[in-house]
């Protein structure tokens, strides 16, 4: 067992699976007698198996934890944050307690599940759509409709490109019989790329009813009538739409959409600095050893705000340093394209001012 402490103060045991004193598998929770404070009552330690964090409910204890091997990228990273300055081989293994608990240790190997299996459609669905991923670039493109929606977004199709952003249309379907059936709810679709640690995936926004001068409000309304495709839809795996997780740098900034995302690129910002969560959490165990800093600049309505929070909270428990850029409530929009494309540059400059803020002179 290692005691750390985080960024903002919080103290956490970063403890090994065999250390768990009378492990039981509850679900999704492990119970355990605690071993920090030696209780042989109850199970007063929980842990979810799918994180690794775990708590002590003893009122006297109340432990924060983290077992290493169900999260062995987030445990890496705490460690590396809490001994920051000293050379790898100054920061200490993990060891077990030389104390005894009252309780006798029980080694569980199969505590945590496997992950779930992907039905063989999606499997079928993601090869499909990776095996035309360069017609849809070239589509991209070429299709008149779909550089009209980029430019009246803001966008660059440069900027667009550049970070794979394809087109699938009805045309290039058509072409393809034995992958029609398969593909149509892709139909008419911009599809952005998606990373993760589980491999490359996509996000699809449905541009089926728009037409020139049509507004994101409007078209959102007509998209959310019944008996109409869904606005966005992803493949499973799904991810962030950024550059791959090893490249990113020491300093990130996280918006909410794939749209906000070529904003932030179009206003000048480095595509290795800029991740989109486009749908999926927030992992922190996703980032890599050199990530320190996470600039949080998500959506600025009542659900941004909420998910900021507790974003910030966990990414803090997490070792990283957190600064908070949060949209103005004025009338010129709610996420960083509607800024951009009433103000241009100047509707994202408190984007700007966060980074700077994150690297003090």
């Amino acid at each position: 067992m290692i005691t750390i402490y985080t960024s903002n103060g919080k103290q956490v045991e970063v403890i090994l699976q065999s250390e768990l004193c009378d492990p039981l598998n509850m679900g999704e929770y492990v119970r355990a007698y605690c071993h920090i404070h030696g209780s042989d009552h109850q199970r007063s330690l929980s842990i979810n198996k799918a994180t690794g964090w775990g708590h002590c409910f003893n009122a006297a204890c109340d432990a924060t934890v983290l077992v290493a091997e169900w999260n062995p990228q987030l445990a890496t990273r705490l460690l590396h944050s809490h001994y920051r300055g000293l050379q790898s081989s100054s920061i200490p293994d993990y060891e077990a307690p030389t104390h005894r608990p009252r309780r006798p240790i029980m080694y569980q190997p199969m505590l945590i599940p496997p992950p779930k299996s992907i039905p063989q459609w999606q499997q079928d669905e993601l090869e499909a759509l990776l095996e035309l991923d360069e017609e849809m670039r070239r589509a991209l493109v070429r299709s008149q409709r779909a550089r009209a929606y980029l430019r009246e977004r803001g966008i660059p199709l440069d900027t667009a490109f550049s970070t794979g952003v394809c087109y699938l249309p009805a045309t290039l379907l058509n072409e393809m019989p034995e992958k029609r059936s398969l593909l149509r709810r892709w139909e008419e679709r911009i599809l952005f790329p998606l990373v993760s640690p589980d491999g490359k995936g996509y996000i699809g926004r449905s541009l089926w009813g728009w037409r020139p001068g049509m507004d994101e409000k409007r078209h959102k309304g007509l998209l959310d009538r019944a008996k109409t495709p869904r606005r966005w839809i992803k493949t499973c795996p799904a991810g962030w739409f950024g550059e791959d997780l090893d490249s990113l740098p020491e300093t990130i900034i996280v918006v909410e959409g794939a749209f906000d995302r070529l904003t932030l690129l179009a206003a000048g910002f480095s595509a290795h600095e800029v991740v989109a969560l486009a749908g999926t959490a927030m992992q922190a165990e996703w980032l890599p050893a050199r990530t320190k800093t996470v600039v949080l600049a998500l959506d600025g309505d009542e659900g941004g705000q909420d998910a900021t929070g507790r974003l910030a909270d966990r990414l803090a428990r997490a070792g990283l340093r957190v600064q908070i850029c949060s949209l103005r409530e004025d009338n010129w929009g709610k996420d960083w394209n509607e800024r951009w494309q009433h103000l241009g540059k100047r509707g994202v400059n408190s984007i700007f001012q966060a980074l700077e803020a994150a690297h003090p002179a």
